[in-house]
């Protein structure tokens, strides 16, 4: 069980950063503004907007696996007899 809790809070850390890189790249276009003057700045735009796409579907994916991995919790007996 050692083993499925660590990949499981490995996996978390790295949506944090998936999370963060995304937060990051969205600063950058909100910075660039709407009309860029130059190819370079088009260019930045574009990348940002590519990554920031690739990012989010690979966040997606790793928010479901998690999902899927985390244990189901049982609901007390209790909460079971209530719900009737």
């Amino acid at each position: 069980m050692g083993n499925k809790a660590s990949s499981v809070v490995g996996l978390r850390v790295d949506i944090c950063t998936l999370e963060a890189d995304l937060a990051f790249f969205e600063a950058r276009l909100s910075l660039a503004g709407d009309t860029p003057a130059t190819a370079y700045q088009r260019a930045q735009i574009k990348t940002y907007k590519t990554l920031g796409i690739l990012l989010g579907s690979t966040l997606k994916k790793m928010k479901k696996k998690v999902q899927m991995s985390a244990p189901r919790q049982k609901r007390p007996p209790e909460a079971e007899v209530a719900g009737r």
